[in-house]
């Protein structure tokens, strides 16, 4: 049953992805999986993030399956993937310009504090979560957020690359932003506006 699948051409397994048919799904995964874990990780440097997109794209595939007309599969989910990939790139690039905005003025001083008890609730709050963040992802955010290093000075300062400290911004950011959405109920972006 499985060399039966094996056989075919990407296009005619996902003729048979749009009848509903697992087995054929599972062969598109397997063939493509790695290749594009591979392909996306060129782009985003995150093996995590990767994964992560690489599971998106899946699982686009299967739910968006019976709409989409395919002419060449290999093509349809590399082009996917690409577009995926810059999509995230350029939500983060916003997300982490606003983040750093809002975070200039990190820790506020006291008269903006009694001013504003919403600010001050607001501060507490991303204290809690920085709170929770590994002690090397704190260390990264507070020497580029609130001592306001360059990505390269505080790889000097901690002893590591200038690659670990953007992944250590982007996990920074990303548990600020789903902390923000669960625990204010709003997405980061409406809170800074």
């Amino acid at each position: 049953m499985v060399k039966k699948y094996k056989a075919l051409s990407d296009n005619e397994l996902f003729i048979l992805v749009k009848e509903c048919n697992h087995s054929a799904y599972l062969e598109l995964y397997n063939r493509y999986h790695d290749r594009l874990f591979k392909f996306i990780r060129k782009y985003l440097k995150s093996s995590e993030l990767s994964k992560d997109i690489c599971q998106n794209i899946f699982l686009k595939i299967w739910e968006q399956r019976a709409q989409t007309d395919i002419i060449e599969f290999g093509a349809y989910i590399f082009t996917m993937a690409k577009r995926m990939s810059f999509d995230f790139l350029k939500r983060a690039s916003v997300e982490e310009k606003a983040m750093g905005l809002l975070l200039q003025n990190y820790p506020p001083s006291l008269n903006v504090v009694e001013e504003n008890q919403e600010f001050l609730d607001y501060m507490n709050f991303i204290e809690n979560v920085l709170a929770t963040m590994p002690e090397q992802t704190r260390t990264v955010f507070k020497l580029c957020r609130q001592q306001y290093k360059s990505y390269d000075e505080a790889a000097k300062i901690l002893g590591i690359s200038s690659h670990a400290i953007k992944k250590h911004m982007v996990r920074s950011m990303k548990i600020l932003k789903e902390a923000t959405k669960k625990g204010l109920g709003i997405p980061l972006f409406l809170l800074l506006l």
